[in-house]
């Protein structure tokens, strides 16, 4: 790409490429890979296994683009199972079962006022696509991904902090604006993770209501595209089941 490209863009005299970027190299289990030592990784197998979007997360999350990685099943089953499933999918399943059980089946129909909580969690939010926008510039891949697990990480610091499931009983239109907030947190979250788990992003998206022509990064901003007070949910189902191998977690 350095060598033998510029010379044919040079001898047809079109402009050079400004910046080329190169991979690195995949190990597995700390080895070369190799077919003389029989661990060459079948990306087939790899999907049947574990599911296209698992293991586009875990190739895209794991390692620095531009840097070595290695590759183990281990490794895999514990980031799929700590990042998708035990994060996100919870955070999406505790939240949805409460508006469903609680909301009369719909997204809250009003919402109180904002608490300096809510205000700053839903201004993350607000700020992840420009915090990723910046990673992807710079090919930073592994930055794009770690942006949204750490948002992840806010919002179930945040529902942990509200306990809405206590609100339910003491105050249930508090508990009505929390799970909104945190709606609207996953919206912006599902959206920008739609380049790397897009089955999966949608999903989530489905699970949220938002109208199928309003997922694209510019549906981020502007306040007549949040989800809609009362919009009807349905009952919601896991999005991402853990990966239960136990001879491979336990280890």
């Amino acid at each position: 790409h350095t060598v033998y490209w510029p010379a044919f863009l040079m001898a047809a005299d079109l402009p050079l490429p400004k910046r080329v970027f190169a991979h690195g190299w995949w190990t597995k289990d700390g080895e070369k890979i190799s077919k003389s030592l029989g661990n060459v990784i079948d990306p087939v197998e790899l999907v049947e296994k574990y599911g296209v979007d698992q293991t586009r997360f875990f190739l895209m999350a794991e390692v620095g683009f531009g840097s070595d990685g290695d590759f183990s099943d281990h490794g895999m089953i514990l980031k799929v199972n700590n990042n998708l499933a035990n994060e996100l999918g919870n955070l999406c399943q505790r939240t949805l079962s409460m508006v469903f059980k609680n909301c009369k089946k719909a997204v809250p129909s009003k919402i109180g006022p904002l608490t300096a909580e809510d205000e700053a969690l839903l201004e993350s939010a607000k700020g992840l696509y420009g915090r990723c926008a910046t990673a992807m510039a710079g090919q930073a891949i592994q930055k794009y991904v770690n942006e949204l697990i750490e948002m992840v990480w806010e919002a179930n610091k945040y529902i942990d902090e509200m306990a809405p499931w206590v609100l339910r009983k003491t105050d249930p239109d508090r508990m009505a604006t929390v799970l909104y907030v945190i709606m609207e947190v996953l919206r912006h979250i599902a959206i920008l993770y739609q380049p790397i788990i897009p089955s999966s992003a949608n999903k989530i998206l489905d699970l949220l209501t938002v109208p199928e022509d309003q997922r694209t990064f510019s549906y981020l901003e502007g306040e007549e595209f949040k989800i809609q007070l009362g919009s009807p949910v349905s009952k919601p189902t896991g999005v991402f089941p853990r990966i239960e191998v136990p001879e491979l977690v336990e280890s």
